[in-house]
């Protein structure tokens, strides 16, 4: 019994974008948590909880490093490559930049006025 199987392109493909869907799911779910994390410390004076937004921050950082790294590796020298969609790039980093603000924001409140 063979457990891994090569894969042609069209599975390369479906793998591809099913963790690509993973991911997004995944950035989303740390934005909602980050922001009710922040909302709980504002309405209800709960303790405020940095490790959504910490990981939030460290998941996007190292997925963009590590796209840039290997985009420059990949097409060095191809005159057929077409760039990534930017406005949807530019989207989501806005998201998780408003986040981000927000929950340091709140971080700064509760350190400042020490709930």
């Amino acid at each position: 019994m063979k457990w891994k199987q090569t894969m042609d392109e069209m599975d390369r493909s479906i793998h591809l974008r099913s963790e690509e869907w993973g991911y997004r799911v995944a950035l989303l779910s740390l934005c909602g948590w980050a922001l009710w994390s922040s909302w709980q410390t504002i309405a209800s004076e709960a303790p405020y909880n940095p490790w959504p937004a910490l990981i939030l921050c460290a998941s996007t950082v190292v997925q963009g490093f590590v796209r840039l790294g290997l985009q420059q590796r990949m097409v060095a020298g191809d005159e057929e490559y077409q760039g990534p969609n930017r406005l949807f790039q530019a989207a989501v980093g806005a998201t998780v930049a408003v986040v981000l603000v927000v929950s340091l924001g709140i971080a700064l409140i509760v350190w400042v006025y020490g709930r």
